[in-house]
């Protein structure tokens, strides 16, 4: 997956055109630092002091972007991870979590709401990372279905991968590789190579199996 630097200045205008392209986005609005935080902080150890600096920073970079506290600054990005953001925002994925979070119970820990959420989406951020492009792919499929079917069946999954009857890949650009598209046609929308990858997001925890009525499928973890 091809990587560049970019402008933080430069990633805020990019996450704001993912919020203008999203229906009922009260709640990335109302949690822009948070989202900001989780995609540009590092938290390994559970360093969540450093998550309350970096909203913090944000903060101050959306209320008084002339002090431009960031803006001149670039990191280093996968366009995995931007094609991930628009997904997760447009999709509602990023607000369930959110939802999640903040419903949640801090008791024993002096960690604020905020912090919460820009954990959480860092930890999302960071698995997602480290997919591989098959993992990827299944699991992009699903996340981009998220406001319709929360909870999908392998047949569901199916029927959103590429076909004979509708060979257009709606994952695939020209920055990301596929093994699997050949000639134009995708070779993956296979049973096994599905259960397989579907297995694998279980064992990343980014999936959970589950039965209801006789029928099997998967869900989001949150």
């Amino acid at each position: 997956m091809a990587e560049y630097y970019i402008s933080y200045r430069e990633l805020e205008k990019l996450f704001d055109q993912y919020i203008a392209e999203t229906p009922n986005n009260s709640q990335l609005l109302e949690h822009k630092a948070e989202i900001l935080a989780a995609l540009t902080g590092d938290y390994e150890q559970g360093n969540w002091d450093s998550a309350n600096e970096m909203i913090s920073l944000w903060e101050n970079q959306i209320d008084k972007p002339s002090q431009l506290l960031l803006g001149s600054r670039y990191i280093r990005v996968q366009q995995i991870m931007l094609d991930f953001l628009k997904v997760s925002c447009t999709s509602g994925l990023i607000d369930a979590l959110i939802v999640y979070v903040s419903q949640g119970s801090f008791t024993g820990f002096t960690v604020s709401v905020g912090t919460g959420i820009a954990v959480a989406l860092w930890e999302l951020f960071t698995t997602v990372k480290k997919l591989d492009d098959w993992d990827f792919c299944v699991y992009m499929q699903a996340a981009t279905h998220f406001r319709e079917y929360s909870e999908f069946t392998i047949d569901e999954l199916k029927s959103w991968l590429p076909s004979v009857a509708h060979p257009d890949c709606n994952m695939h650009n020209s920055t990301w590789h596929c093994d699997y598209l050949v000639a134009g046609n995708c070779t993956f929308n296979q049973t096994p190579k599905i259960e397989e990858a579907l297995k694998s997001l279980y064992g990343k925890g980014l999936l959970l199996p589950i039965k209801e009525n006789l029928k099997y499928g998967f869900k989001f973890k949150k």
